[in-house]
């Protein structure tokens, strides 16, 4: 299962797109926000994530702020967690890196070019990385 947490349509409708495509088999579960997504990470019955793409300016609690609780949690702390952001600020990456996320990523300006990133990406971290799978959990 992947976890998209993503407050702009426009962006989750693209990465959505994207993922189907790539791995048809996968779930996929959206949260608009950083409250929703917290709230189906606690209220999860199965498997933690295989990944999170976590946008990193949601409303409410920021996606710096759920990295924290999601590095906090034994379940989730070794869940691979991509961020994404139209910030190009050092300041954001640097902190995003600081609370344990695995990658940073930009939005640009065109889709196309967001789509490309994120067609690039995501075999990676679902096909090439080998996650650590903690004891008592499965992923794949």
């Amino acid at each position: 299962m992947i976890l998209l947490v993503e407050d702009n349509d426009n962006d989750a409708s693209l990465m959505l797109r994207v993922l189907n495509k790539q791995s048809p088999s996968t779930t996929i579960r959206v949260a608009r926000d950083g409250a929703e997504a917290l709230d189906m990470l606690e209220s999860q019955d199965t498997e933690p994530p295989q990944l999170i793409l976590l946008d990193l300016h949601l409303p409410g609690i920021s996606g710096l702020q759920v990295l924290q609780k999601l590095r906090e949690n034994e379940l989730t702390r070794h869940v691979p967690v991509v961020m994404i952001s139209g910030s190009h600020s050092d300041a954001d990456v640097g902190r995003s890196y600081d609370l344990g996320a695995n990658s940073f990523l930009s939005k640009t300006g065109k889709p196309e070019q967001f789509e490309e990133t994120v067609r690039q990406v995501i075999p990676y971290w679902l096909h090439l990385n080998h996650p650590y799978v903690q004891q008592g959990t499965a992923h794949r």
